[in-house]
C-alpha cells in the first residue's frame, strides 16, 4: 500500500521546481494488488453548450501489459439537476457521446452519469464550480533547459470566499517543424491552499521541458471539484505515465469501477513564447 503524505510536495513559488504542479493533500491510500482488470469510465462534462463524452475501458492486472480495450454495448444516461436526461451514443469502439445540445454545463449546478454495463450499474454525481478566469500566460527563464529556454507562468485571481481546484493541459507546437500541436503528458493540478484569494502566478513544469521564443503554448485550464482533484492526486502517483490503472485512484463512482466524472468549467488560452 502507497502512503502519500502531507507536505510532500512543493509550497507555491514562482521559483520552485516539479515535474508535477501539486499542492498539499491529506493521506491517501492506493490499492496496488494484482487484481483482476476492472472497468474504466472517464468523462468531462464541460461548461456551457457543449456535446459530452464518456470513454469506457477494461483495466489490466498490474503484471500485464499496459493495454486497455474498449468496452462496447454500455448503456450511459446522462442526467442534470432539473430532471433533464440523454442516452449518449456510442459513436465508436468505447466512446459514447451525446447527439444534441440538450444538457448544457452550468455553474454551480449537479450533474450525475449512470452507466449500465452486462448487469452492473455505476454511478457518478459531480457539482460543477465557479469558473476563475485565466488572465494571461506569462514566462520566465528556465536555466536548466539551454540558452533562451522559458517556463509557462499561468496568471489568475484566485477567489477569496471559496476553495478552488485546478487541472491544467498544457500544448505546444515547436516553430522550426509542423507536427502540430504536442500535448504534455504530465498531470498538473493544484489547488488554492496557499493562494486563496491572491493573484497566482505558479509555473508549469511538465514533462515538455523546452519553450523556446517563437513556440506556440496553448493552456487549458480547468476548475474541478475536491474529489475530481482527489482522483488526479492519486493518479499522479501510479506511475510514470499517470494511467488509470495499474493502482486504484480514488474514483467518485459507485459500483466498484475506476475513472471520474467531472462536471468543470474549461478554459483555452493561448500565447507566442517571447
Amino acid at each position: 500500500m502507497m502512503m502519500i503524505k502531507k507536505n510532500l510536495f512543493f509550497s507555491l513559488s514562482i521559483f520552485s521546481f516539479s515535474l508535477i504542479f501539486i499542492s498539499c493533500e491529506k493521506v491517501i491510500d492506493i490499492d496496488l494488488n494484482d487484481s483482476e482488470p476492472l472497468y474504466v469510465i472517464e468523462s468531462d462534462l464541460n461548461d456551457g453548450d457543449s456535446l459530452h463524452t464518456v470513454r469506457i475501458s477494461n483495466s489490466s492486472k498490474f503484471s500485464s501489459n499496459n493495454i486497455f480495450p474498449e468496452v462496447n454495448g454500455a448503456i450511459v444516461t446522462l442526467f442534470d439537476d432539473n430532471g433533464i436526461s440523454e442516452v449518449l451514443t456510442e459513436v465508436s469502439s468505447g466512446l459514447y457521446k451525446s447527439s444534441m445540445y440538450k444538457i448544457k454545463g452550468i455553474q454551480g449546478h449537479s450533474y450525475t452519469l449512470k452507466v449500465e454495463i452486462g448487469g452492473e450499474v455505476f454511478i457518478a454525481s459531480s457539482k460543477m464550480p465557479n469558473k476563475v478566469n485565466l488572465d494571461k500566460i506569462s514566462f520566465i527563464k528556465n536555466n536548466f533547459s539551454g540558452e533562451g529556454a522559458k517556463t509557462p507562468v499561468p496568471i489568475r485571481q484566485d477567489p477569496a470566499d471559496e476553495q478552488n481546484n485546478y487541472l491544467f493541459d498544457m500544448y505546444r507546437k515547436d516553430f522550426k517543424n509542423e507536427i502540430g500541436w504536442v500535448r504534455d503528458s504530465a498531470i498538473l493540478i493544484t489547488d488554492d491552499f496557499y493562494a486563496n484569494g491572491v493573484t497566482t502566478q505558479q509555473p508549469l513544469f511538465g514533462k515538455i521541458r523546452v519553450f523556446l521564443p517563437n513556440d506556440s503554448i496553448r493552456i487549458v485550464q480547468k476548475c474541478i471539484n475536491r474529489e475530481i482533484y482527489k482522483y488526479f492526486f492519486s493518479l499522479s502517483q501510479n506511475g510514470p505515465n499517470g494511467s488509470a490503472t495499474p493502482a486504484n485512484p480514488i474514483s467518485n463512482f459507485s459500483g466498484g469501477c475506476l475513472g471520474y466524472f467531472s462536471a468543470q468549467t474549461k478554459q483555452v488560452v493561448e500565447a507566442i513564447v517571447e
